[in-house]
């Protein structure tokens, strides 16, 4: 795995992937939202997950890349959102994980319909109603635990102001009741849900800047924004006893998607074999000046389990967040137009980046030359395209230089 530090062409593969059209679905209603279960392994071809690699089968730590420029944005004095760098207190200890064995494990074949955001088999049915994308705080510990992020199908994770980070929750497979903490749009979210085919965009406000962003947007078809005013801001609610606004906002989303119309997006990931070119890797880690966000793949699970500020980050009912697959996008940031104290991550173009998935890593050029455009990922040593594992993705919209791969030692001081 190579790391170039800027990409100076999108491979041609991925040039011809860009080309795929999309197809159309019908309307209908949401499914059920128990999530469907998993799908049977075929037989593996890989050593047992109960053996770990000796440290030297860890891949090494990533190659150096150059450091972006710092944010010069002045912190947000539009929003309230002054939030301090986490003082969780460490959870207790976690058993260690093991950096696992080298996987051949694919899904057995399904004739059906698959979930367009997860590739998994749609057993329960396949919904035809559109996505959902909620924005989601992760500011500091007042914003802990979310609910219903686990529920997503996909996660994106931005920089907004402090040098913190916040969530887009995608739902589309799954709708869980509620949903929070829900907080207020940034002109990242835009271009981000432009490839979903008129998903529902749930927000609580915006500055005027923003929200002229977002009208802009709602105008040409990009989503169907809801909010605190207008049509549905009846599913908008506060929970006093998650403590004072902004910390407490709630969003009924079954009851703001039973009115929805529209048709399901498309998928904007290709799913399927781990790539040829992946290497063993204990965890990742992502460090801004205000924050640390490792993901260490756990063997028993065979998941990416999710810590922050050095400790477990866990949902509403204490069950610590994971994900089948963690995308690491090194993004440029820029001043947003609309709120000069704002970054705004640039989603359209090329980069580089990291795929983890099945307890390795693949070091991959990212390409997304429009706003509906899926994500193209390919093979920075091949040129090859690269599929996710089937399941759930968190995304890193990183800054280059604020990415590290974990070696098996340092993913086990993560863990304790």
């Amino acid at each position: 795995m190579r790391h170039r530090t800027r990409p100076t062409r999108v491979p041609a593969l991925l040039a011809a992937a860009l080309l795929a059209a999309s197809c159309s679905s019908t309307e209908t209603s949401f499914p059920p939202t128990t999530p469907p279960p998993p799908t049977t392994a075929a037989p593996s071809t890989a050593a047992p997950d109960a053996v770990a690699p000796a440290p030297t089968d860890a891949p090494a730590t990533e190659a150096p890349v150059p450091t972006a420029a710092p944010d010069t944005a002045a912190p947000d004095t539009a929003a309230p959102d002054t939030a301090a760098p986490d003082t969780a207190t460490p959870a207790p200890d976690s058993p260690a994980t093991t950096s696992p064995p080298p996987t051949t494990e694919t899904l057995v074949p399904w004739t059906g319909a698959h979930h367009p955001l997860t590739g998994l088999p749609a057993v329960n049915g396949l919904s035809r109603l559109p996505a959902l994308a909620v924005k989601i705080g992760n500011n500091d510990t007042r914003s802990l635990p979310q609910v219903g992020l686990e529920a997503a199908d996909i996660v994106y994770e931005a920089h907004i102001e402090n040098n913190v980070t916040r969530f887009l929750g995608i739902y589309q497979s799954q709708l869980p009741e509620r949903i929070g903490l829900v907080r207020s749009a940034r002109s990242t979210d835009i271009n981000l849900i432009g490839n979903l085919k008129n998903p529902y965009f749930a927000y609580w406000g915006s500055n005027e800047g923003v929200g002229a962003e977002v009208t802009a947007a709602e105008s040409v078809g990009t989503f169907v924004a809801r909010s605190t005013s207008g049509v549905g801001q009846e599913n908008f609610v506060r929970d006093d006893a998650r403590g004072a606004s902004p910390f407490n906002g709630f969003l009924n989303a079954q009851g703001l998607m039973a009115a929805a119309t529209g048709t399901a997006p498309d998928p904007v990931f290709q799913y399927g074999d781990l790539p040829a070119s992946a290497v063993l890797a204990a965890g990742a880690r992502w460090s801004t000046p205000n924050r640390q966000i490792d993901y260490v793949w756990d063997t028993t699970s065979r998941r990416w389990l999710r810590f922050q500020g050095g400790v477990p980050q866990l949902d509403q009912n204490g069950v610590q967040l994971a994900a089948d697959n963690v995308l690491f996008l090194y993004v440029d940031y820029k001043v947003s137009a609309a709120d000069f104290d704002s970054p705004q991550a640039v989603s359209i173009g090329t980069g580089d980046g990291w795929l983890l998935r099945d307890g390795t890593v693949t070091g991959v050029v990212w390409g997304r030359p429009f706003i509906a455009n899926g994500w193209h990922l390919a093979d920075d040593d091949t040129d090859e395209i690269v599929e996710l594992a089937p399941g759930t993705t968190w995304v890193a919209l990183a800054k280059l230089g604020e990415g590290k791969v974990l070696d098996l030692a340092e993913a086990t001081a993560v863990t304790g």
